[in-house]
């Protein structure tokens, strides 16, 4: 092969060569900028896994002690009416121990029932009335009935029964037809005005708590 030819061949080479370096720096250049995207989106998507994942812990987190404090609350509120509930009931208890020392007095005893039959007679209506008192009463009533009934309610027509009622005292009304009656027995009253007595007793113990409340009672 002569000189030129040879001159020729490793010209082209050389050119091959060239281009062979020139084409692996693009590559190289092109692989490198891709890896450089490729960790920088996974390292992307890494991050906000983690946050998604803080956040989602977050949230349960936060609801775990959203319920955590409203089992303790609803528990302290339970215990709080219990309270309640029993100091109203101590209260209420007490009420008997007064009626008893109001049974115990017998003049106090004697005008307080008075005024039960003169109330009664004024809200029955028209024609004969009988009254009904306990077996104890029933003793020493009978023998001043007649004057009684004058003081209470000298208009009306009422008969004491000879069969004594049940209760720790006072005095029940009723037409004699049993149309209607009034029940001021000391378990009637009680009865009647129950849920008002527990009102009252919350405010005078909760004055400031306006979600205090009985939770029973009786009748509204």
């Amino acid at each position: 092969m002569s000189q030129p030819a040879k001159n020729q061949l490793q010209a082209l080479e050389d050119a091959i060569m060239e281009r062979a370096r020139e084409l692996a720096e693009e590559f190289q250049g092109k692989a490198s900028r891709q890896c450089d995207t490729i960790l920088r989106s996974s390292a992307e998507k890494l991050h906000m896994a983690e946050e998604r994942e803080i956040l989602t812990a977050r949230t349960e987190a936060e609801r775990h002690f959203h319920r955590v404090t409203q089992a303790s609350e609803l528990k302290m509120q339970s215990r709080l009416d219990q309270l309640r509930w029993e100091l109203v009931q101590a209260i209420q208890s007490r009420l008997t121990e007064s009626m008893q020392a109001l049974c115990a007095d017998h003049t106090a005893y004697r005008a307080w029932l008075v005024e039960m039959v003169r109330d009664a007679a004024s809200v029955l209506p028209e024609g004969d009335l009988t009254a009904e008192v306990n077996a104890d009463d029933l003793s020493w009533l009978s023998a001043e009935w007649p004057k009684l009934v004058t003081e209470a309610a000298p208009k009306r027509n009422i008969t004491l029964s000879h069969k004594a009622t049940w209760g720790s005292g006072g005095i029940k009304l009723r037409t004699t037809d049993n149309r209607a009656q009034v029940d001021n027995r000391f378990e009637g009253r009680i009865s009647r005005y129950e849920s008002k007595v527990q009102r009252v007793i919350l405010r005078t113990l909760f004055p400031t708590d306006i979600n205090a409340s009985a939770r029973g009672g009786g009748p509204q």
